[in-house]
């Protein structure tokens, strides 16, 4: 903390000093009764911005500058802690409305955060360009402005004139010799603002600065805090004949938390999607752009669009919003029942394959631009064999890079770690992958692993599902998968992934209606036949409502046998069907 910011600091008797502000005043508030300031330049015009003039303060205002700030403000939310701050203010220097407005330095704008008398500049989320208007200027400058006449000023908050204010008085924000907003006030009758007045507001900004940026920096970090929560997946999805695993660490913690992501999630045509990215920049700015790129791939990905469309409209929202920030990005899909992999990558580390021999290698490709750097960016697409056994690393650059070492160091040791970890059991492949790699105390940046592994499917399989019909078009790829691992024709593959779509079906719609439930969907081979069975907790209808279909009846053509057991505890739906090539 610079010693102007200090409020304890307590200099000379009668001494004087020349702030950052560009002014000079008298620094010892207990001297500003008897002693004179220094002599200002008074020679601008009166419906101009000027210098302060000069002034004493008396006994009374000393006492109600004393007042105006204390410990307890430091023990408030922000929030209140400005609104309190400023009452008092308005009340110490008898003026119409106080204000303050906090720096944004990403986006170089001043936003107000709080104010008394003036509360549309919160309401409407007042924002200042900083160097422009009456704020703008004392930010950018540092130092205090006068405004006695606002009619022949330039003022670009058009609220000021709105409520009739006449004349202001603004002063910089300081901590350690940096600006970190503005504090104003002003009157609706013309005043002359003097060196008393300039005095009194700037050591209340000071002796405020500390507690407005220790409680700035709290909601800052909260804030970023729960945005990284809520961006990262709560859990990984639970499909059969893959496994998932992930490792998300911080090199920093608060607002210093970067724009490092992962996602995982199906689609609507039984395909998977992957994703890893990493948002220049941190703190929460990072995390709000890395937010809007994950909903949008989602949304985007969900409507059916292919993986490059997904990457240029992205690219092109990002650049239309004017963010400011870039982000590298690596997206895949899986086609499980082609066994292929289909990837863009925008800026982002070639993702890693572990064929199932154990050999690894990087997917390297021709790769785009990161996304919101450059609209009209063409994106390229490439697929790549996934058979069952592949596994899959999804990547950021804290995993692999170091200081004073080339990046094809870092894949050397990647490569290696992959090849290594592919041989072992002993934890997740992420986990022992992560720790190969890393030692947590000397972390340099942030870092995010994904792990993707395809495994066969076993005679016996067994799915818990949410009682919803979006589940249905995944239940149907599963069951697909399964049966051609049995050499089940097309016709029988046909035939028992719909009569269990059926059961499942009837689950869904009957059993629960809108409550939220699941349903299990077990699968077996005994060497002849298939056999699925369809358990739920809620009670079989034999006949849907009039809009549905003859469920019962369709299944009992398609297979061999169909048994119901119901009672008041659920339902269970067994199916059988022989397979033709099965011994």
């Amino acid at each position: 903390m610079s010693p102007a910011a200090d409020p304890n600091r307590q200099p000379r008797r009668g001494s004087t000093t020349r702030r950052e502000s560009g002014y000079k005043r008298p620094v010892d508030i207990q001297q500003l009764d008897t002693e004179t300031a220094e002599g200002v330049d008074t020679s601008a015009p009166a419906t101009a911005e000027r210098p302060p003039a000069t002034s004493s303060v008396s006994n009374g205002r000393r006492s109600h500058l004393l007042s105006i700030t204390d410990s307890a403000l430091g023990y408030m939310s922000l929030e209140d802690m400005l609104s309190e701050l400023l009452e008092r203010i308005r009340s110490a220097l008898e003026v119409d409305t106080a204000a303050v407005l906090l720096l944004d330095e990403d986006r170089g704008v001043l936003v107000a955060r709080a104010a008394r008398g003036l509360e549309e500049e919160v309401r409407q989320g007042v924002q200042i360009p900083l160097a422009r208007g009456f704020a703008g200027r004392v930010a950018a400058q540092g130092r205090p402005i006068i405004i006695e006449d606002l009619d022949h000023a330039d003022v670009v908050n058009p609220i000021l004139r709105q409520r009739g204010i006449r004349s202001m008085l603004g002063v910089p924000i300081h901590v350690e010799g940096h600006v970190i907003g503005v504090m104003h006030i002003g009157t609706l009758v013309k005043r002359a603002f003097d060196e008393d007045d300039v005095t009194l507001l700037q050591l209340a900004a000071d002796r405020a600065a500390l507690a407005i940026d220790n409680a700035r920096l709290s909601e800052q970090r909260s804030v970023t805090a729960m945005m990284q929560r809520s961006l990262l997946p709560d859990a990984l999805p639970q499909i059969p004949g893959m496994r998932f695993s992930a490792k998300y660490l911080p090199a920093g913690s608060g607002i210093k938390i970067g724009g490092d992501w992962y996602d995982v999630f199906r689609l609507h045509n039984g395909r998977l999607a992957f994703v890893i990215g990493d948002v220049v920049g941190r703190g929460v700015l990072a995390a709000s752009v890395m937010a809007e790129i994950r909903a949008s791939l989602r949304a985007y990905m969900m409507q059916g669009h292919r993986l490059t469309e997904v990457v240029t409209m992205l690219n092109e929202l990002l650049v239309s919003v004017g963010s400011n920030r870039g982000a590298t990005l690596c997206i895949l899909e899986l086609d499980p029942e082609a066994e292929e992999l289909e990837a863009v990558i925008a800026g982002h580390l070639p993702p890693l394959l572990i064929e199932p021999h154990g050999y690894a290698r990087l997917l390297e490709q021709k790769h785009g631009l990161p996304v919101g750097v450059r609209i009209g960016h063409t994106y390229e697409a490439f697929c790549y064999p996934f058979p069952t056994g592949s596994r899959l690393l999804l990547y950021t650059d804290g995993l692999i890079e170091r200081r004073d070492e080339s990046i094809d160091e870092g894949f050397g040791r990647l490569l290696a770690a992959a090849e290594t970890a592919a041989t072992r059991s002993d934890s997740s492949l992420a986990d022992r992958v992560y720790r190969t790699l890393l030692d947590e105390t000397l972390l340099e940046d942030d870092v995010a692993l994904l792990a993707i592994e395809t495994m066969p499917l076993g005679d016996t399989l067994e799915m818990t599902l949410p009682a919803r019909p979006n589940v249905l078009g995944a239940l149907r790829d599963t069951l697909g998968r399964w049966l051609r691992a049995f050499d089940a024709s097309e016709d029988e593959l046909f035939d028992i992934t719909l009569s269990a779509s059926e059961a499942a079906t009837n689950a869904i719609e009957h059993a629960y209606g809108a409550r939220e439930a699941t349903f299990t969907v077990r699968c077996e081979h005994d060497g002849r036949q298939a056999t699925i069975t369809v358990r739920d907790v809620g009670r079989w209808r034999t006949t849907r409502p009039q809009s549905g279909g003859r469920g019962l009846e369709i299944m009992r053509s398609l297979v061999d046998d169909v048994k119901i057991d119901s009672d008041q505890h659920g339902t269970v739906v067994t199916i059988t069907k022989r397979l033709s090539h099965q011994a």
